[in-house]
């Protein structure tokens, strides 16, 4: 299917480009990501939080970080998001002419909720930041999802293994024959070995059971793809934030039956067949992890769009629920499972320790809620994916800008960077991203469960958004030849083997790191990642990423500082790596991924007067430093 885009200039839309007008689309069009930032808001290529000699940190700059955002940045009009402990009185809502659209309760002492406010809701955020017992206050931040016309015909040349390494690429070599489709269309697992290290590894290696989650538009469940040949669906549970066909919210999110279509867009079914459609079932498509994997997915946004609470509650979701799975079955709480099938509250422990996750997602401010959902997958040991955007700049965007991720651009059938990847040093790996065929939603019959389109139809489609969860499925394959692996033992290993495509251009000027702002540390090779596996060869825990936290105390005359806002920059570049809050008990704020040796910069605001403590991370053990202002 063939897919045309309008372009859409706000915060978050979904990131990816159509095949149809990817020849006519140049290098600075905006899908997904928003375009470039206005110069007031850019400093030294990051978003305004970065640090420079001109800067004033003092409250107001702080409260401003909560309510920035950029002039083709969308706010849900009305509506805040809102922190507070879990004892807070909700009545004050009332009196403020605010009531509650929803709360999660993530059963770590707080609650966050969903307000509307009948008057202005920047004077309703203002009221409750100074409140006992309110941690933050910012805006619920709108992203559009762009429109879509399908068709049937749109199919891309043959392609066959080239001689020179930027030549073309296809399947003829590989195994796909019993996924037709595949065979027909693939470039992505030829190119990346992927094929190879299936033949090697698929069956005696390639077998541990793993979960893999992607947070997106929902996912067509119906799909043939996505049941294995004993007709088991391969999705261990769906749920949403929204309902079906509208972006009207639940909170939290709710369990969505299997039995329905809940994807009216396509996005998030195209990227879950790129990571997991079931291979060899003489069915459509091969996913990269293609056996052994049991997907979780949550819709956090639809065919209209959907906002930061949508979004994030779920990333929140998963990760009290892969916290509650790493625990023994009964002892598990049977609250966090409200909803769910009896096969996922009796799952058995796991021990997988890496649970990756992919989000097509991006914007470039940086807020409390986001970044703090992100750090609670982290501590769960989630691995969030992130797709880099599709501006074809070196601009920051966040979350792919953070910490603790792992940031994917996308490269093209002739093996170079795809002209819309955006680059950045915060990137790790690329991967195919340019006409990928995978999975469909059924188009304007999504919701006829009896239509063969709903069961049946693939799509092309082009971006970030392909390449992330490209690698979200690299990440799964390697966990079912070896569970034990950590999250950053993961991205180490994937950035050690990746291939350095494209030497002689300027986007191929790989550093004494062997780093390049366009490529990261290269495209991602399977089998010389599956290789090293085999073999032993792998980075150990915490050579090149920190397993542990980085945990900053605040203090202020000996009394332990509740409600700070703390940055932390990379010394070197100024780039904003990440931001949180002291929490309302001890005063502490904890920092996840951090690069291990490398140093940082923690900024605090004391009373106006900017205040900064230098910081490395080891992997020794949980860093913890108490900062005395």
């Amino acid at each position: 299917m063939r897919f045309i885009m309008k372009h859409q200039r706000y915060r978050f839309d979904i990131l990816f480009f159509s095949v149809a007008v990817f020849v006519i689309l140049t290098a600075g069009c905006s899908m997904g990501f928003v375009g470039t930032a206005p110069e007031s808001d850019r400093i030294g290529g990051a978003q305004s939080g970065t640090m420079n000699a001109n800067t004033a940190f003092n409250s107001e700059w702080i409260i401003n970080q909560q309510e920035r955002h950029n002039a083709d940045e969308r706010v849900h009009e009305g509506y805040s998001i809102v922190k507070t402990t879990a004892s807070f009185n909700q009545d004050v809502f009332t009196a403020l002419n605010g009531s509650v659209v929803g709360a999660q309760d993530l059963h770590d002492g707080y609650l966050y909720f969903l307000i509307k406010t009948g008057s202005d809701a920047a004077q309703f955020r203002t009221a409750v930041r100074a409140m006992d017992g309110v941690l933050y206050a910012q805006p619920d931040y709108h992203y559009a999802a762009p429109a879509l016309v399908a068709d049937d015909t749109a199919r891309p040349p043959y392609r066959k293994l080239g001689t020179t390494g930027r030549g073309y690429f296809g399947t003829q070599d590989g195994n796909l024959t019993e996924d037709p489709k595949a065979d027909l269309a693939d470039w992505g697992l030829t190119v990346t070995g992927a094929l190879e290290a299936f033949k090697r590894y698929d069956a005696h290696d390639a077998v541990h059971p793993v979960l893999a989650a992607i947070i997106d538009t929902g996912v067509n469940s119906l799909h043939e793809d996505f049941y294995d040949k004993t007709n088991h669906s391969i999705i261990l549970y769906a749920k949403s934030s929204l309902h079906r066909g509208s972006s009207v919210q639940y909170s939290p999110p709710q369990p969505v039956p299997l039995h329905e279509n809940w994807d009216n867009h396509g996005h998030g079914t195209h990227c879950s067949g790129t990571i997991a459609a079931v291979g060899n079932n003489g069915k459509g498509i091969c996913g990269v992890a293609h056996a052994h994997t049991k997907l979780i997915t949550y819709r956090g946004l639809d065919a209209s769009g959907g906002d930061s609470y949508a979004t994030y509650s779920c990333l929140g979701d998963l990760a009290q629920i892969i916290t509650e799975l790493r625990k023994e079955p009964g002892a598990r709480d049977s609250a966090v499972f409200a909803g769910l099938p009896s096969n996922v509250i009796s799952y058995p422990k796991l021990t997988q320790k890496t649970v990756p996750v992919n989000l097509s997602l991006g914007g470039y401010a940086v807020h409390p809620y986001e970044v703090e959902m992100m750090n609670k997958a982290l501590a769960a040991g989630i691995l969030p994916v992130i797709a880099m955007g599709n501006d074809g700049k070196t601009l920051a965007a966040y979350p792919a800008a953070l910490q603790g991720i792992l940031a994917v651009g996308a490269t093209a059938m002739d093996d170079t960077r795809a002209a819309f990847s955006n680059g950045g040093t915060w990137m790790s790996v690329c991967a195919p991203g340019e006409s990928i065929y995978s999975c469909g939603n059924g188009g304007s019959n999504w919701s006829n469960y009896h239509s063969s389109d709903v069961k049946t139809s693939y799509r092309w489609m082009s971006g970030t958004s392909m390449a992330t969860p490209f690698v979200t499925g690299v990440i799964t394959y390697l966990l079912s030849i070896n569970p034990d692996l950590s999250p950053y033992q993961i991205k180490a290993l994937l950035e050690n083997t990746a291939d350095k495509i494209d030497r002689r251009s300027p986007y191929g000027q790989y550093d004494s790191r062997g780093f390049s702002k366009w490529y990261g540390y290269g495209r991602v090779n399977v089998l010389n990642a599956a290789n090293a596996l085999k073999t032993g060869t792998i980075p150990a825990e915490g050579s090149v990423y920190s397993e542990k936290a980085v945990k900053i105390t605040v203090k202020k005359a000996g009394i332990s500082q509740t409600k700070k806002q703390v940055w932390l920059y990379e010394k070197e570049s100024g780039i904003c790596a990440a931001v949180g809050l002291t929490d309302e008990h001890n005063g502490t704020v904890s920092f996840y991924g951090l690069r291990t040796g490398f140093a940082y910069e923690i900024g605090i605001n004391d009373a106006g007067t900017y205040k900064t403590y230098p910081v490395t991370a080891t992997n020794d053990t949980d860093i913890e430093y108490t900062f005395s202002l």
